[in-house]
């Protein structure tokens, strides 16, 4: 099996080394920056594509994506995708993380499929992980410098879309799932690990 080639969201950085005037260090330089600028594009395409979808499509995957996001708006959102040669297509998944009571992280991930010319998205799965945080740790310098290091405890829940709608249809009734949810016990510095979670 091919393995995917990884297709980061994020920037592409290159570091330039000082040129001793090689034309071939130009050239291998150049031909970098279109090889980033292409795969740059490409995963526009693929994220564009992905979205219209997500606007017009009605499938319970995606109507339980769009119930998590109404009523965690401010849940922070992440994606990631791969090209898969073998299969001619993109594959990836769209995350959002809430917290619930400061104390556990319950998150959606939201799986996708796109075809190579884009013009296909299929949502195949959506499943919500539900963990209770044991510790946060935030560096001296804060957590703008990176390196926070959260820990969970043990017993965590994978859900699909059958416990998702019990759960929408109890109001957000967590026990109906037979989780017992600790209130007023937050844990300290939750919030400034949010974004990286």
């Amino acid at each position: 099996m091919t393995a995917a080639r990884l297709i980061s969201s994020s920037a592409v950085v290159l570091l330039l080394l000082p040129s001793s005037g090689c034309d071939k260090h130009g050239q291998a330089v150049d031909s970098l920056m279109k090889a980033a600028r292409k795969t740059g594009e490409r995963n526009a395409r693929v994220e564009q594509s992905v979205q219209s979808y997500l606007a017009t499509s009605g499938t319970p995957e995606v109507q339980a994506w769009h119930e998590f996001l109404t009523n965690w708006a401010n849940a922070p959102q992440h994606n990631g995708l791969a090209w898969h040669e073998e299969k001619h297509r993109f594959e990836g998944n769209l995350t959002a993380s809430a917290l619930i009571e400061d104390r556990y992280l319950f998150k959606a991930i939201l799986d996708f499929q796109v075809s190579d010319d884009f013009q296909q998205v299929l949502f195949p799965r959506i499943r919500f992980h539900f963990a209770e945080v044991r510790r946060v740790i935030v560096p001296p310098q804060g957590p703008d410098e990176g390196g926070i290091s959260t820990t969970f405890q043990p017993e965590q829940r994978l859900l699909g879309v059958p416990e998702w709608i019990r759960l929408v249809d109890s109001h957000w009734n967590f026990s109906e799932l037979g989780i017992t949810i600790k209130s007023n016990a937050p844990i300290p510095n939750i919030r400034s690990a949010l974004p990286y979670l």
